[in-house]
């Protein structure tokens, strides 16, 4: 079985870090020849779809990204399985939403199973500003 991919994109959020791997998150606009992913909030434009990349062993290298940079990544799918609580989940997503629960239960006793799927860097190449091919019309 083949299990390789080549993602172009623009790494949207600072990296971050765990154990020795770093991590960082990429918007990727579709190729003119595929369906497009439309912007619900703004008719008429293309919404890019978010994938979360990790480069092992990337925190003991010279390794760096920066928001905005524009990079290719050459690696593989993975998935993984994690457990997370809703005090976890809501720092996460950056929610100061007050959780009103019963006197018995509060958020980091709430815990649910969960997967995510990211791509594994062997190689990312940062790309020139100029590189970036013609947006969909």
């Amino acid at each position: 079985m083949i299990n390789e991919i080549t993602i172009e994109g623009i790494v949207t959020r600072e990296p971050w870090t765990y154990e020795k791997d770093i991590f960082f998150r990429i918007a990727s606009y579709r190729d003119i020849d595929l369906p497009a992913k439309p912007d619900m909030t703004m008719p008429g434009r293309d919404e890019p779809d978010y994938v979360n990349i990790r480069y092992p062993g990337g925190k003991v290298t010279m390794f760096s990204v920066q928001t905005g940079q524009h990079v290719r990544i050459h690696g593989f799918l993975q998935s993984r399985e994690f457990r997370e609580n809703l005090a976890e989940f809501m720092e996460k997503a950056k929610k100061n939403t007050e959780i009103k629960l019963g006197e018995d239960l509060k958020p980091e006793k709430i815990a649910i199973d969960r997967n995510t799927v990211e791509v594994v860097a062997a190689r990312v190449i940062a790309l020139d500003p100029g590189s970036r091919k013609k947006a969909r019309e």
